[in-house]
C-alpha cells in the first residue's frame, strides 16, 4: 500500500504544477484578450478557463497537455481511480497467488502422503525350486507400501512364462496372464505377501537352460489402485537370472 501512497503524492505535486501553470496562463491570456487584469496567483480565478493556448508557445502547450492529464478535478481523479484499480488488481492477483500457493501446499501434502506401492522382496529361491529340486514354478514376493497412507483394493494383473534365450528379454503372446481373484489391502510398514504361478514344472530342455544362462521365467505385475482421488500404478518385470532377480526396464512403469 505504501507504494501506492507514494503514486499518489507523486500525482498530485504534478497536479498543483499544472494547476498553477494553467491558471497562471489562463488568467494571462484574459489580461491579453482585455477581458481581465492579468494575475499569476492561483486564487485569482480567471473569467473563464476555457482557451487555447498560443501554438508558438511550446511550454505553455506542454503544461496545457499536462493539465488534461493531471488536473483538478478531471485528471486527478482519473489518475485517482487508475491507483484505485491497480490496488484493486494488485489484491486481486495476491489472493489468487495466495490460493495457487495453498492449492500447491495441498498437492504436496498429498503426493507426500499418498500411497506407494511395489514389490520389495522376493521371500523363495525360484531358480534353486525350479531346476534343482524340480518343483512347480512359484514365485513368491512381498509387497511393500512406502506411502503415508493405504493402500486399498489394489488389483494385480499377472504374467509369467519361460523365455529361451538370453537377456534382454521379451514377453510372448504366450505369456500366462492372470488377475488376482481377491484385490489386496497393503499398509505402510507391513507388506503383504503375494504369490505368482508358473502353473507347472520346467521340462528338462527348460531346467537345462535356465541352469545355463540360456532361459529364465520372467514374469510381470501390475498393481493398479487409487491415490487419493486418481488411479495409479505401478508396473514391475523381472527375470529369474542365475545372479538372482534382475528387473526388465522395458515393462516397468510407475505413475
Amino acid at each position: 500500500m505504501k507504494k501506492y501512497l507514494a503514486w499518489f503524492a507523486l500525482v498530485f505535486l504534478i497536479s498543483v504544477a499544472v494547476n498553477a501553470k494553467h491558471e497562471e496562463y489562463a488568467n494571462k491570456s484574459a489580461a491579453d484578450s482585455g477581458n481581465q487584469d492579468f494575475s499569476v496567483f492561483l486564487y485569482d480565478t480567471p473569467k473563464s478557463k476555457d482557451y487555447s493556448p498560443d501554438p508558438h508557445d511550446k511550454a505553455a502547450v506542454w503544461w496545457e497537455r499536462g493539465y488534461i492529464f493531471f488536473g483538478w478535478p478531471t485528471g486527478t481523479t482519473i489518475w485517482a481511480l487508475v491507483i484505485t484499480f491497480a490496488v484493486i488488481a494488485e489484491q486481486t492477483m495476491a489472493t489468487r497467488k495466495a490460493a495457487e500457493n495453498a492449492d500447491n501446499a495441498l498437492a504436496f501434502q498429498q503426493e507426500t502422503l499418498r500411497p506407494r506401492v511395489k514389490i520389495n522382496q522376493f521371500v523363495n529361491d525360484v531358480l534353486h525350486e525350479a531346476v534343482a529340486a524340480e518343483d512347480w514354478v512359484i514365485v513368491n514376493m512381498k509387497i511393500s507400501n512406502s506411502g503415508g497412507l493405504p493402500a486399498y483394493g489394489v488389483i494385480a494383473d499377472t504374467w509369467i512364462e519361460f523365455v529361451w534365450g538370453t537377456p534382454p528379454y521379451k514377453f510372448s503372446s504366450e505369456a500366462k496372464y492372470a488377475r488376482a481373484d481377491l484385490r489386496l489391502n497393503v499398509h505402510t510398514g507391513d507388506p503383504t505377501g503375494f504369490e505368482l504361478p508358473l502353473g507347472r514344472k520346467l521340462t528338462d530342455q527348460e531346467r537345462y537352460a535356465m541352469g545355463h544362462g540360456e532361459g529364465t521365467v520372467c514374469f510381470r505385475v501390475k498393481l493398479t489402485y487409487q491415490a487419493l482421488a486418481r488411479e495409479v500404478h505401478t508396473d514391475e518385470a523381472w527375470s529369474v537370472g542365475l545372479g538372482g532377480m534382475r528387473s526388465i526396464a522395458e515393462y516397468s512403469s510407475e505413475t
